[in-house]
């Protein structure tokens, strides 16, 4: 049958406005996954506590993950990815074996913050593993604390819910008897010129590791010399691209690898972080183990 011009001309404006292939298939896969979560998911340490209008907690139930769920979808699917979907929800293999720490707003009893726990003495499987090799890092003594999907909702970005996240880590920390956090902090930015000065800069601050190594996996590799002609230092530039979270790490006494791995999914680049906490600065001793 013969579709007369304006109607073929309506139905491919429609195909066009469809999302691309790829975003319905990860949205068909993320969704048969969820289905598996809701069903197995466990909590492994659970707590709250009451301050200031706010509960500081683990999540317990289908609930809360799916409010978990939702929130990672709006921060970094809709705000830093662009996804077209309203509506959706972030999951991915890792959720299964981690805790997720949240901050529960509690004059209208919602999720405004999130942090993804996963302890060595509850998995072997780690987010970071995806992008860099940390084998060496792993081989340390000691209980290690992986933190990853870290957002807070746009409307809460100020200090008391990042004060509150800390404070939730700790509690966290003290129960599993945790003796060393990590993960990867995000930049926005894939531009070679950006990586080499954060890596610059930190390694002016003696905030390199030294006690291991750790390299991105080839297939997030970036050749950051090649990709700089013309380079020259810049302390100011380079301290201006560093993000919140990062330096509330740096702060706490966090090192990185200045090797950064070039995550096109999510358009940012990753330094992989580690916090020895005998390392821990006196500043957050004290603010959040009280």
């Amino acid at each position: 049958m013969r579709v007369n011009r304006p109607r073929r001309t309506a139905i491919l404006q429609q195909l066009k406005a469809l999302p691309p292939v790829r975003q319905l298939l990860w949205q068909y896969n993320n969704r048969l996954q969820i289905q598996r979560l809701r069903r197995e998911f466990r909590p492994k340490v659970t707590f709250c506590i009451e301050k200031g209008g706010y509960r500081v907690k683990t999540i317990e139930c289908v609930r809360e993950l799916d409010q978990v769920m939702r929130l990672r979808y709006e921060v970094f699917h809709r705000e830093y990815m662009n996804r077209k979907f309203p509506y959706g929800l972030d999951s991915d293999s890792f959720d299964m074996v981690a805790d997720h720490l949240v901050i529960i707003d509690s004059a209208n009893d919602r999720i405004v913050g999130t942090y993804r726990l996963i302890g060595s003495n509850y998995s072997n499987d780690f987010y970071s593993a995806t992008e860099f090799n940390i084998d060496s890092f792993l081989r340390l003594p000691g209980n290690k604390l992986e933190l990853s999907r870290a957002c807070i909702h746009r409307d809460f970005r100020k200090g008391v819910v990042m004060n509150l996240l800390w404070r939730g880590l700790v509690e966290y920390i003290q129960k599993i008897d945790a003796h060393f956090l990590f993960g990867c902090s995000s930049i926005k930015t894939m531009d070679p010129y950006d990586a080499r000065l954060v890596g610059d800069y930190l390694s002016e601050k003696n905030q390199v590791a030294q006690e291991f190594s750790a390299h991105p996996l080839p297939s997030y590799r970036m050749d950051i010399e090649a990709g700089t002609p013309g380079y020259s230092y810049n302390r100011e530039a380079a301290k201006a691209l560093i993000p919140p979270l990062l330096n509330s790490y740096l702060r706490a006494g966090a090192k990185v690898i200045t090797a950064p791995a070039l995550d096109r999914d999510f358009r940012c680049i990753d330094f992989f972080t580690v916090l020895n906490l005998k390392d821990l600065t006196q500043i957050f001793e004290r603010k959040y183990t009280v």
